[in-house]
């Protein structure tokens, strides 16, 4: 599980969520009183104490945000607090230029005992920067993943003891889980063990602490004459605090007597590493106060979520029963290892519903850092305390839908998170402030709960047992207890060695017989949205191998790289540019970078990580060509790694793969230079072993990750240009999408070039494949076991890419004769260019042209990029349409198996559910095929595809969410003006039908709600490829949208006109000048090397029109950050 919030990129996060209402006043007279803020009635001295319930008192809140809305006040004598509950409130709090943590109340009382530890120390503090900076990357994910042993050892200790008192034992959980997170606490950061599961009473330390928080937290909410009386409380409670002092200074004098330098835990970094900026260690006192913050917090939060977490999927069997199916199907009877924990994705969903449906964590602190407005009308000074209501947060309707009161795990699932609105859910604080301890306790949550459910059959103690809330400085169920029987075929010692490592096993891919030992670490990361960074990094994973290397995390996304970057191994990163802009899964490692980059004191940050990168671009996105691979080469050396080999590059629209073979020919030595390898290079080739089936195969049922095609309809016939479709697609129920967005499609190649394959090779359709000698994923079946071939070559590779300059070399290496000499002529320099990637001859053309080659099927499959998924612009929006009931229009076309089935367990679930239909629109790309006389129209793999499905059929697709900019503004009132041309109508046409909605729904009409809209729209000819001709007419009567249209051939007229759109741009300039100086957002939607490249040169036209003074240079600089939200583009090779 992995957090939301990215606290090294605090700055850039507060930069994009922070509402942009108004411009902050500076002084107090500038912003005023404000409206007053909703206050209960005050009484004579106490103000507003009686309303808070003095054991209890976050309850009170709760019920006072029922009562007086999404922000009130209280007089608590001591101190006026501010409570807010909504996210629209607590998103704008959460900007940490405009606002810090606030260290008061029961946290102020806390300082104690734990004085100035990172949990309650003041953000001035000098103490609190050394720790932070210090203890961070320590608490990093990488160092969480190597505790994964001690965890699970400790989590063993308490199976054991549920196991030893038997299925009647009534178990504590509170108690329980408390004892498990302070042995875990104690075992993974001081390698200490408190053997809280060694006495029937609970640990010194934990009871002491426990009679501390709850006596601070009633002297927060006494008057301060009352805790004056109250002094024999107070000198018990300091009895406590010295007590557990104690523990903490004779752990840390004995490790100074006998040093572990060995040991990687925490206390080791506090004992030796020094902060980064101030040069400045950790003093003993604040050792001391560190490990003592670390006990309290962490404790507290792990055993209460994991408290919450059994209450409620007990309370809810559904969810349960899911989580065991998850476990079993993942861990099945072996013993859990560190690499399952991702593959648990509904226990992760589980952990998530259960910190936002009521977490232990139940308040946030905040302060402004300055007076100012909240809400655009509330007055708030640094001396208020605001307080998150969290359940307020975590149930805002808004957010969460009208099932916010409900625990709901699925919520969290098929891009329910990642649709999450930022600063939407809080459990672990907010900002830099927010809790360094995060990953140590979701994966210390979700390891027990795997293992106790492997283990158990769990059930309450008491099935009438109704939700109790205990408050100290969390909250937690009280009095709650579970049993647990063990599950049929367990016995007292199944899969309970502690945390030991898995039996050697032996692989299946190339450098098996290398012992894994022997293999030299690297890590690999990938940025990128379309499948090409990801399966180059596949690829240099599979070789590494050969070369004594391995990637123990395999390929991992350039976002998991955030203050993760390793030091004992070298570093490769993969990525590309999407208008300049870094892909989606690369976004935060870039803002990381960035931010960092920006301090001259990060200059050493990553000062021992030895990396180097390769960029993917397209060089017809000149202005921005590569610029990410750049930014992150430079950036990179500029905060002191060191650059282990020089960045390559490939531009995609020419030679895809040869590049990138040259540049990881030279990259290998490099690689086992910096890793200290010294095995043998090995020349293992990949295997392939070719059977036939006993019976025919099967094809396997449908999935639920399928669309029905409702409809499929040209739009405009081939003539001017290639044809034009537009297909409806019934989406799987719960699907959704917003304008802008895109549909990827997983095609099949035409039947045509599967059957060239099938016929070269001498292949039937029905002979299946076992493929070894290799870790490519997509050339393998799912269970290890054989595939067909005729799936295979239809479904997992790419056919048509032109062979790359190096294959073309090998073909001629295994060729002979005339045929060789001919193969190493189309393999020069000099040839290649212009008679293979321009004719876009690929492996396969060249194998039939030279018969002489004597290329083998494995060799033909190793050389083959998988088959990626084509994303096309949805050129439909769901504001226009009824959401249709999936039951009654998938039913028809379903068989048994399919989310169309009605069985009775599912028909209530599919019945609460509705589809969407999402419309493409795309052109059908046929073309005289330079390449073979023997094919002479070249056939697009995925337009063709999309072109033969016919209404009922099945096709793989999934949403792919756009890059945020793309998108209508959020007032609907700013002006747009949308650029298209040819099927780039797609996004506009969307963006028009949510115009034409919002139009319809609002009193008004399109001329009270709606701000100006202009659409540039290119087409050839007037009666053959002017699509939703009418549709659009239409809308421009309603007020919807000014359309303006260039036709390059045929004019709507007699007599009239041709043109371009950026000619018709150029006319209207003095408009647009106008709506752009409204703030006018521009969105361009086309071919990159036509329309993107002319509109970028008429907007630079129409700049310099109205900046005479302004360079070229300076013009391009100018257009470049407008790209950053205000020119957006959505365009296309």
């Amino acid at each position: 599980m992995s957090c939301p919030f990215d606290h090294t990129a605090a700055a850039a996060a507060a930069a994009v969520t922070k509402p942009e209402k108004e411009a902050t006043p500076r002084t107090s007279a500038e912003i005023g009183e404000g409206e007053p803020i909703p206050q209960p009635p005050e009484r004579w001295l106490t103000g507003n104490l009686g309303e808070l319930d003095p054991t209890f008192a976050v309850g009170s809140f709760w019920k006072l945000a029922e009562i007086y809305g999404p922000i009130f006040t209280l007089n608590l004598v001591k101190r006026k607090v501010i409570v807010i509950s909504s996210h629209e409130l607590i998103n704008e709090v959460c900007d940490d230029k405009r606002f810090d943590k606030h260290v008061t109340g029961v946290q102020e009382s806390i300082r104690l005992f734990v004085k100035n530890g990172l949990f309650t120390a003041y953000s001035d503090e000098e103490e609190w920067g050394i720790a932070h900076r210090t203890l961070v990357p320590a608490f990093g994910p990488m160092h969480v993943r190597n505790m994964f042993p001690q965890m699970s050892g400790s989590i063993t200790e308490m199976i054991l003891r549920w196991d030893r008192f038997g299925p009647d034992h009534r178990i504590p959980c509170a108690e329980d889980f408390t004892r498990l997170a302070f042995d875990v606490i104690g075992i993974t950061a001081f390698n200490y063990r408190f053997n809280a599961f060694y006495s029937e009473d609970l640990i010194p330390f934990a009871k002491q602490l426990g009679e501390v928080l709850i006596e601070t937290g009633r002297r927060t909410n006494r008057l301060e004459v009352f805790n004056l009386l109250e002094f024999r409380r107070k000198q018990h409670m300091m009895d406590n605090i010295h007590a557990m002092w104690k523990v903490c200074d004779d752990i840390v004098a004995e490790r100074k007597a006998n040093p572990r330098p060995d040991v990687d835990d925490i206390l080791n970094v506090m004992l030796t590493a020094k902060d980064p900026v101030t040069g400045k260690g950790f003093t003993d006192e604040n050792i001391r106060y560190q490990m003592a913050t670390f006990l309290v917090a962490g404790h507290d939060t792990s055993a209460g979520t994991m408290d919450f977490l059994f209450y409620n999927l007990l309370q809810h069997p559904e969810a349960l029963q899911k989580c065991y199916a998850e476990v079993d199907a993942v861990l099945g009877d072996r013993e859990m290892q560190m690499e399952d924990i991702p593959k648990l994705r509904y226990l992760d969903a589980a952990v998530k519903e259960t910190l936002r449906f009521l977490g232990p964590i139940p308040v946030i602190n905040r302060h402004a850092r300055e007076t100012t407005l909240i809400g655009g009308k509330y007055r708030v000074t640094p001396d208020d305390p605001i307080i998150f209501n969290l359940k307020g947060l975590h149930h805002d309707p808004k957010v969460w839908g009208d099932d916010c009161n409900e625990f709901r795990p699925d919520r969290m699932l098929n891009g329910g998170w990642e649709r999450l609105p930022p600063n939407s859910w809080k459990p672990f604080g907010t900002g830099v402030r927010s809790c360094i301890g995060r990953y140590l306790a979701e994966q210390e949550i979700i390891i027990c709960l795997a293992m106790v459910l492997q283990r158990f059959v769990i059930e309450m103690a008491d099935p009438d047992y109704k939700l109790k809330i205990k408050s100290t400085l969390t909250i937690k169920p009280d009095e709650f207890d579970i049993k647990a029987r063990r599950r049929p075929g367990k016995d007292h010692l199944f899969n309970l060695s502690g945390g030991a490592a898995p039996p050697a096993q032996k692989a299946a891919n190339a450098g098996a017989d290398i012992p894994h030992d022997d293999l030299k670490p690297l890590s690999i990361f990938y940025g990128g949205n379309s499948g090409t960074c990801k399966s180059f990094g596949e690829d240099l994973e599979s070789t590494s191998r050969n070369f004594g290397l391995h990637a123990p995390s395999k390929v991992q996304s350039l976002d998991d790289a955030v203050e993760n970057l390793p030091k004992d191994r070298p570093v490769v990163m993969i990525t590309s540019s999407y208008e300049g802009q870094p892909a989606d899964n690369a976004r935060n490692f870039v803002a990381w970078l960035e931010n960092r980059a920006r301090d001259p004191a990060n200059s050493e940050l990553l000062t021992g990580v030895s990396y180097t990168v390769f960029g993917v671009g397209n060089r017809d996105w000149v202005a921005t060509y590569h610029r990410i691979p750049k930014l992150v080469d430079e950036l990179m050396a500029k905060l002191g790694a060191t650059r282990l080999y020089p960045a390559g590059f490939v531009d995609v629209s020419q030679d895809i793969v040869g590049p990138f073979q040259d540049w990881k020919e030279g990259l290998f030595p490099k690689l086992r230079e910096a890793a200290g390898v010294t095995a043998a290079v090995k020349t293992e080739e990949m295997q392939v072993e070719i059977t036939q089936p006993e019976t025919p195969s099967k094809l396997a049922g449908e999935e639920v990750s399928e669309g029905l095609v409702l409809a499929n309809d040209v739009v405009a016939k081939k003539g001017y240009g290639p044809e034009k479709r537009q297909i409806d697609i019934l989406l799987p129920p719960g699907v959704e999408y917003s304008s802008g967005d895109y549909l990827a499609i997983q095609p099949f190649n035409p039947r045509e070039s599967v059957r060239r394959v099938l016929n070269h090779f001498g292949l039937h359709p029905d002979a299946l494949v076992t493929v070894s000698g290799t870790t490519k994923e997509h050339l393998k079946s799912h269970n290890g076991g054989p595939i067909l071939v005729y799936e295979l070559i239809t479904a997992r590779v790419e056919l048509a890419n032109p062979a790359s300059q190096r294959q073309v070399a090998t073909l001629a290496a295994l060729s002979s004769g005339s045929d060789a000499e001919r193969l190493y002529y189309l393999a020069s320099d000099e040839h290649y260019p212009t008679s293979v990637l321009e004719k876009r001859f690929s492996v396969l053309d060249l194998l039939e042209d030279f018969r002489s080659c004597k290329l083998t099927f494995a060799a033909y499959l190793d050389m083959l990029a998988p088959l990626s998924p084509r994303q096309y612009s949805i050129s439909s929006s769901p504001l226009a349409q009824t959401s249709l009931a999936s039951q009654d229009r998938f039913s028809s076309f379903s068989s048994p198996g399919t989310f169309g089935n009605t069985n009775e367990a599912d028909r209530e679930t599919e019945e609460s559910k509705r589809s969407l239909v999402a419309t493409l629109t795309y052109d059908v790309h046929q073309a005289p095929s330079y390449s073979h006389p023997t094919q002479p129209t070249f056939h697009g793999v995925a337009s063709s595809h999309l072109a033969s499905l016919l209404p009922g059929s099945k096709i793989r697709c999934f949403v792919r969410r756009t890059s945020a900019p793309f998108r209508l503004p959020a007032d609907p009132l700013t002006p747009v003006i949308m650029i298209a041309a040819g099927t780039g109508i797609a996004p506009m046409r969307a963006f028009l039908q949510e115009r034409a909605a919002i139009a319809a729904a609002r009193p008004g009409g399109a001329s009270k709600c709606l701000g100006p809209a202009v659409l540039y729209y290119g087409c050839r000819d007037f009666e053959e490829d002017f699509l939703y001709k009418d549709q659009l007419k239409q809308w421009e009567q309603e007020g919807v949208v000014r359309l303006r249209v260039a036709f390059s051939k045929r004019p709507e007229t007699p007599g009239g006109e041709t043109g371009h759109v950026d000619e018709l741009i150029w006319r209207d300039r003095e408009e647009l000048k106008e709506h752009f100086l409204a703030g006018a957002k521009i969105l361009v939607c086309g071919s990159a090397g036509r329309l993107g490249k002319s509109t970028d040169e008429v907007i630079l036209k129409i700049y310099r029109e109205e900046k005479k003074e302004v360079s070229e240079a300076e013009a391009r600089e100018w257009l470049g950050r407008m790209k950053e939200g205000r020119v957006v583009s959505d365009i296309f090779g």
